[in-house]
């Protein structure tokens, strides 16, 4: 295993524990019965965003290699990284981002084959290896519900927990980034020019307020489902396209669409954390 697989799993691990440990198991059967809100976030995620992908894709007349990148992320929602930037800490839902950390890669297993042919180039079929995916999902789950069950059982030892886990996770996330510079800088030349990182763009923009108007009346909901739905499964859509589409530009794209998606979110984190403090202070 690479050394940037291992750093990304440290990185997955120490998220995923470190959220488990402040689960609250009241706020999340709350959001689960929340239907409605749900539903806002199901159909943001597998129906808005992929739609929006493939009228751009076209209205900019992308080639079928940057078009197919582009629309891989677009059909693959659902990261563990929407605990960070639509967590509490940015004005969210902690109960809500976890939830969609674990609900959107889920299913994103079943609908990716069936939207992948809907959406894509004529002729341009992805395959979805279950032996690969599977344990994304698991590296998701399985520490998350360790350190729910630690943050049942011992709240105290949790309470101390969180903070190293916390540090560990940027700092993996800070040596992970700084591992896939050089990667990213060259996906970012091939995909230069080919109207791909404008397309990216704008659809993460439109996904942003996606997410925020189908977030329902709550402030909080609005901006984890605006970040959540903004956060595309880098991680699920460069295995489709290194698998089904090696040597094309396709995993280029990819890697483009990582870095907007991780700009823009970052910009609308602050704007929502700063909007969060003023009501507070209000």
């Amino acid at each position: 295993m690479s050394p940037p697989k291992i750093i990304a799993l440290v990185l997955l691990i120490s998220l995923m524990f470190g959220t488990g440990l402040q689960v609250d198991r009241r706020h999340m059967l709350a959001v689960f019965k929340n239907y409605w809100l749900m539903l806002g976030a199901l159909i943001a995620n597998f129906v808005i965003v992929p739609i929006l992908g493939a009228v751009l894709v076209r209205l900019f007349h992308l080639s079928d290699e940057v078009a197919t990148g582009v629309l891989l992320m677009a059909i693959a929602p659902g990261v563990p990284f929407v605990v960070l930037a639509g967590g509490r800490k940015k004005g969210g839902s902690l109960g809500f981002a976890i939830t969609l950390a674990i609900i959107l890669p889920a299913l994103s297993l079943i609908t990716i084959p069936i939207t992948a042919p809907l959406v894509l180039p004529a002729g341009e079929a992805a395959s979805v290896p279950p032996g690969h995916l599977l344990p994304l999902l698991l590296f998701q789950v399985v520490p998350l519900l360790i350190g729910a069950i630690v943050g049942d059982r011992a709240p105290d030892a949790a309470a101390k927990l969180v903070r190293p886990f916390t540090l560990l996770t940027l700092l993996s996330l800070i040596v992970l980034l700084v591992m896939l510079a050089p990667a990213i800088a060259k996906s970012v030349g091939a995909v230069y020019g080919t109207r791909g990182i404008l397309t990216e763009l704008i659809l993460v923009v439109l996904s942003v307020a996606t997410g925020w108007i189908l977030g329902g009346a709550n402030a909080a909901c609005r901006h984890t489902l605006a970040a959540g739905t903004a956060l595309r499964n880098v991680g699920l859509a460069a295995v489709i396209a290194t698998d089904s589409f090696a040597g094309t530009a396709a995993s280029a794209v990819v890697m483009t669409y990582l870095l907007v998606q991780a700009i823009v979110v970052a910009l609308v984190g602050a704007i929502f954390k700063r909007t969060a403090e003023a009501e507070e202070a209000s």
